[in-house]
C-alpha cells in the first residue's frame, strides 16, 4: 500500500469512527447496526470492513483513545507541585476541558464501555481504575496534610467527583455562555468543598 492509499484508508476510517460516536452516543452501541455506521458514512455496509474490523473494535477504538486522553491531562497534576486542593481543582476543569472538546465522545466513553465484551471489557476497567487512581492519590495527600478532612474515604469522595463530572456530557453546552474551563472551576468549587478540612 502507497502512502496516499494508506492516508485515504486512515481518513476514511476517521470518518467512520466518528459517525459511529454520533450513533453509539444518540442510539446507544446495542441499538446502532453496522447498516446504519455504513449509511451515515454514505458506503454499503460490507464495505467498512475494508476499514475496520468490527462493530466492537470501533467501540474498543473510541473508548479507548477517550480514556487515554483524560489520564493525559489529569496525570501530570498528580505529582506537580503545589497544594493537594489546587491540584485536585486542576484536575476537575481538566476533565471538564477534555469533556468540552467533544462531548458525544465523551458520552460514549462514560456510558457506553459496558457493552464490550470479555476480552476487551478488563482493559477498559482496568484503564477507568487507573484514572481514578489520580484522582484517589491527590485527595489522599490532601487528607495527609490535613488540608482535606481526614476522616475522609477517599475512594467514596473521589466515586462522587467522578460520577458528578461524568454528567457533564449530557448538559454541557459549546456555545453556553461560560466556557469549559469556568464550568470546571464551578464544578471545582462546589465538588471540593464537600472534601476540605
Amino acid at each position: 500500500m502507497n502512502a496516499t492509499a494508506a492516508q485515504q484508508g486512515s481518513g476514511q476510517r476517521e470518518v467512520i469512527r466518528l459517525n459511529a460516536i454520533q450513533l453509539f452516543g444518540k442510539q446507544g452501541y446495542t441499538g446502532t447496526s453496522m447498516r446504519d455506521i455504513a449509511g451515515a458514512v454514505g458506503v454499503l455496509p460490507g464495505s467498512l470492513y475494508a476499514h475496520i474490523e468490527s462493530k466492537e473494535a470501533l467501540l474498543v477504538d473510541i473508548v479507548n483513545d477517550g480514556i487515554a486522553r483524560f489520564i493525559d491531562h489529569v496525570a501530570p497534576h498528580v505529582s506537580a507541585e503545589g497544594p493537594p486542593a489546587d491540584r485536585l481543582r486542576a484536575m476537575i476543569v481538566k476533565h471538564v476541558e477534555v469533556v468540552a472538546d467533544h462531548p458525544e465522545r465523551s458520552l460514549v466513553v462514560f456510558h457506553q464501555w459496558r457493552f464490550l465484551g470479555p476480552e476487551n471489557l478488563p482493559r477498559a476497567i482496568e484503564r477507568r481504575q487507573e484514572y481514578e487512581r489520580c484522582f484517589v492519590e491527590v485527595v489522599e495527600q490532601g487528607m495527609a496534610d490535613k488540608s482535606f478532612d481526614p476522616r475522609l474515604n477517599a475512594r467514596i469522595a473521589v466515586l462522587t467527583i467522578l460520577g458528578a463530572l461524568n454528567w457533564t456530557p449530557e448538559w454541557f453546552s459549546p456555545d453556553g455562555k461560560l466556557s469549559a474551563t469556568q464550568v470546571g472551576e464551578l464544578m471545582a468549587g462546589t465538588l471540593l468543598g464537600g472534601i476540605l478540612n
